[in-house]
């Protein structure tokens, strides 16, 4: 656990630039939401989950109307039925309230993923200007040529194209967060910059997959089907119900049994698979920030030594390419991991703060 906070104190580090350009839209009718927030946003904005909830109202209908039909013309199946039907709306209501949460979430990241990105290419432009300095105080010197002075000065170009890339990317990052949570896409809903804490968690794969694979909605809704079935066929198996009828209920019966069975395997596929990813992520992240620390003392050395005339203008570049692609590398694994943690507990049934319901 100690190995993380230490590289996470450089992180933040890393980061702070870039969360507090956030402050720099505080003026005006800008308006910074946290996770929570948008999350709320977008279930009271979504067409989608409006739909689910009203699938529920009418399922609750319709078993009411089996209960009234239990006076006159007693069903047990029919009932059923209705009381599955209910169940599965339900279900279907939460998964969408679920699977809605992890696409805000998901862009939530990707806007401050984004805008981290694009600080880092202004560190990158400035590093440029200060080197393209150097380079015309050299040529002046009479210790460097005019050729050094055009690769530093394309570096610079070559900085302002990245930066006007990144804020093009930023727009359409942010745009897609607004069009989630069901805002004007123009508008000026933005994500809160937050400082994300990188700290590895302890998952029992054997536990949640035993509690996905009883709980996930899916395979509820396939097990109220089965139970259903079950019943019809036990309703139809007696003298009175024709031969034929019995034959359609038991081959129902075992194609939603076969149903149920293949929805398993493919959840169990996709946890593990949902676990792997998370592992992989959060390994990658110390390895990372170890790049960075190698790459800013590579880029240090590489500027004495520019400045003392023991390297070229093309190693110095190289050096400070090698910087800015290492910050990229950690912050894109930095909200891959959260990101990967996030669809982790999505798989195993779990809310997205990693809680099982009704716990």
């Amino acid at each position: 656990m100690n190995r993380w906070k230490l590289w996470t104190v450089g992180l933040l580090a890393v980061l702070t630039v870039a969360f507090m350009g956030f402050s720099a839209f505080a003026a005006g009718d800008t308006e910074h939401v946290t996770l929570e927030k948008a999350e709320a946003i977008a279930f009271e904005n979504s067409i989608e989950l409006q739909l689910a909830k009203l699938a529920v109202e009418e399922a609750e209908f319709q078993h009411k109307q089996a209960e009234a039909a239990m006076i006159m013309q007693p069903s047990p199946v029919m009932l059923m039925q209705a009381q599955g039907g209910l169940d599965v709306a339900r279900q279907r209501y939460l998964t969408s309230k679920d699977e809605l949460a992890l696409e805000v979430r998901t862009d939530f990241f990707n806007a401050l993923r984004t805008k981290n990105l694009l600080d880092i290419a202004r560190e990158g432009l400035e590093s440029a200007k200060r080197h393209e300095e150097v380079a015309k105080k050299k040529l002046a010197a009479g210790t460097a040529t005019r050729l050094d002075v055009i690769r530093a000065s394309r570096s610079v170009l070559s900085s302002q194209s990245g930066i006007s890339q990144a804020e093009h990317g930023l727009e359409l990052a942010e745009m897609k967060f607004r069009q989630t949570l069901g805002v004007d896409l123009d508008g000026s809903t933005l994500p809160q910059g937050i400082a994300l804490e990188a700290e590895p968690i302890t998952v029992d794969l054997e536990s949640d997959m035993a509690y996905a694979l009883a709980n996930r909605d899916e395979v509820k809704q396939l097990v109220l089907a089965v139970e259903v079935a079950q019943k019809n066929v036990e309703i139809s198996d007696n003298d009175y119900t024709p031969a034929l009828t019995l034959e359609q209920a038991k081959l129902n019966l075992t194609k939603l049994e076969k149903q149920l069975e293949q929805a398993k395997r493919g959840f169990t596929l996709q946890i593990k698979q949902a676990h792997s990813s998370l592992k992989d992520a959060e390994e990658r992240l110390p390895v990372l920030q170890k790049g960075v620390e190698e790459a800013e003392e590579m880029l240090r050395l590489s500027e004495l030594s520019y400045e003392a005339d023991m390297i070229t203008a093309n190693d110095l570049e190289d050096a400070q390419l090698g910087v800015l692609s290492a910050k990229n590398e950690l912050i894109n694994a930095l909200y891959d991991y959260h990101l990967a943690k996030s669809r982790y507990f999505h798989a195993v049934g779990r809310s997205l703060t990693g809680e099982r319901a009704g716990q």
